[in-house]
């Protein structure tokens, strides 16, 4: 009976302990709803905040590297960083330095500065605010409501080795040593070797890191102070160096020291401007190395005919008359090549001889250049290399090709001119001046026509083996070109003389010019120049 009732009591507080736990399961859960339902209440309040913002529009308070770009959308955010970068590269001049003696300006808009991982940033800027979480871009966009949001997405401003290459190498340029190519000239019967000399160049790679470090520096690279502000003056960045290999070195030139052909012209009687010509054109060409198989254009070598590369105006032929020409006179550099060329046995591509004779070498052994018409073309048709010596001395210019020599010795070369033909002109050709109405005078006095042809003749011990026509070269005879002054104070008088000249009526010439000075004229006789 007892054990009876115990077993009812257990049962029965059993069954209140149960109705307890169920009791405070339900309570829980009731809470964890209501946290549940108060927590999706706030992100939902959240949520409906942040949906209120355009996510294409940057919140107030946001700058891109110091740059203001509340308010914008991408690409406005974009445009107004980027000009604000822009300015301050302008603004920013840096020194850079090679050593204590040798230094110069570059605007770090002219390296090419520019910002490194803008869209990325940009992407931030827009996102801030509106991405991430809830509660923190709420406090964020209510700040941004109170105008009290201030927050920065720093930009790393930089130069590349692309962007800043070419500056680097033009503001450089007179500042590094060039190195020396090796050279080879003669000393009376021998050849001497000139070793080359390194230089320096630009290590690019190191110099951008100097360049970089340097901006980094000068803006705080940190996201602190944005572009605006002008570099502080004395900023400055190593410039580092690497040694330059000369283009011709001295191993090159090793084994070809023969001396495979020679050629001489003189130009000592020519003026100032086509003296300088002749000069140029030979330094451009000097210093010459062919390979085996390379073809070489001598126009090529000696171009742009302009001041900047050592050329000036004078006397050169044009449509079958002496007319001034900047670089006037590099048609007897380009023959003088020639002739060494030939004697060298080095194979000619394409020659032009001149339109007229030229006084400086016999027919058919002149090659003339015209401005992207006429040209000489040369490849080296040997199995070794050869080098093009160009020397200058008392008036004289010589070009002297060498090699490895591999003729035999008892083998010799010439080239003989053989004139076929002969024309004479008697016309004269009136040209117009700006000299005075009065002045006449003979500016050409005219060139003989000929057809002629260049012989190479090949002997052994003595004995001629072979003779080889190399070219036909045709040159027009004109007669005497006489200058006729044209300037007057009368218009009308001007007009007569210019009319006379055009019909080329020597009669009427004269007689305007007695018209206008009352009988009479003034000769002077001038020579022409040659090409």
């Amino acid at each position: 009976m007892a054990e009876s009732r115990r077993k009812k009591s257990r049962q029965s507080e059993q069954k209140r302990k149960a109705e307890q736990n169920k009791k405070a399961v339900l309570l829980i859960a009731g809470l964890v709803l209501c946290s549940i339902a108060v927590i999706t209440a706030i992100n939902v309040m959240f949520q409906m905040t942040i949906r209120r913002y355009d996510p294409d529009i940057i919140i107030s308070g946001v700058t891109v590297g110091g740059t203001d770009v509340s308010g914008m959308n991408s690409v406005q955010a974009e445009a107004a960083v980027r000009k604000a970068a822009e300015d301050y590269a302008s603004a920013s001049v840096i020194t850079l330095e090679l050593d204590g003696e040798r230094r110069t300006e570059a605007a770090l808009s002219e390296l090419g500065m520019y910002a490194a991982d803008l869209d990325s940033v940009i992407r931030k800027a827009l996102d801030y605010g509106k991405k991430g979480n809830p509660l923190t871009c709420y406090k964020i966009l209510k700040s941004a409501e109170k105008k009290e949001n201030q927050k920065d997405f720093s930009i790393k401003y930089e130069v590349s080795e692309e962007s800043a290459g070419s500056a680097l190498e033009e503001k450089l340029a007179g500042l590094l040593r060039a190195p020396q190519d090796a050279k080879l000239t003669r000393n009376g019967a021998e050849t001497v070797v000139t070793e080359d000399v390194p230089g320096e160049k630009a290590d690019v790679k190191k110099t951008v890191d100097n360049i970089n470090r340097l901006i980094a520096e000068e803006r705080g690279q940190t996201g602190g102070e944005g572009p605006g502000e002008k570099m502080p003056g004395g900023a400055s960045a190593v410039v580092e160096t690497a040694d330059a290999e000369a283009d011709i070195t001295s191993g090159e030139l090793a084994g070809l020291t023969d001396v495979l052909g020679t050629f001489t012209t003189y130009y000592g009687e020519s003026d100032g401007g086509r003296t300088l010509n002749v000069e140029s054109g030979a330094a451009h060409i000097g210093g010459t190395l062919v390979q085996p198989g390379e073809e070489v254009s001598a126009d090529g070598l000696m171009a742009p005919y302009t001041e900047e590369n050592g050329y000036a105006m004078a006397a050169s032929y044009e449509n079958n008359e002496v007319v001034e020409s900047m670089g006037g006179g590099i048609c007897q550099v380009s023959t003088t090549l020639y002739n060494a060329l030939l004697l060298a046995e080095i194979e000619i591509t394409e020659r032009y001889e001149h339109s007229m004779l030229v006084s400086y070498v016999e027919p058919s052994m002149d090659a003339a250049i015209a401005d992207d018409v006429k040209d000489l073309k040369f490849r080296n048709n040997m199995d070794t290399p050869f080098y093009i010596e160009a020397a200058l001395s008392g008036g004289n210019l010589t070009f002297n090709i060498y090699g490895r020599e591999a003729r035999p010795e008892e083998r010799t070369v010439q080239y003989i001119s053989e004139t076929l033909e002969t024309v004479e002109s008697d016309e004269t050709r009136y040209v117009a001046t700006e000299d005075p109405v009065g002045t006449m005078y003979t500016r050409d006095n005219g060139h003989t026509g000929l057809k002629a042809q260049l012989w190479k003749v090949i002997c052994e011990d003595g004995a001629e083996v072979s003779r080889e026509a190399v070219n036909y070269s045709t040159y027009l005879a004109s007669g005497k070109t006489v200058a006729v002054g044209t300037f007057s104070e009368s218009e009308e008088i001007s007009a007569k003389i210019n009319a006379a000249v055009e019909s080329q009526d020597e009669e009427q010439i004269r007689a305007v010019i007695a018209e206008a000075a009352g009988g009479g004229t003034q000769e002077e006789k001038e020579s022409g120049g040659e090409n």
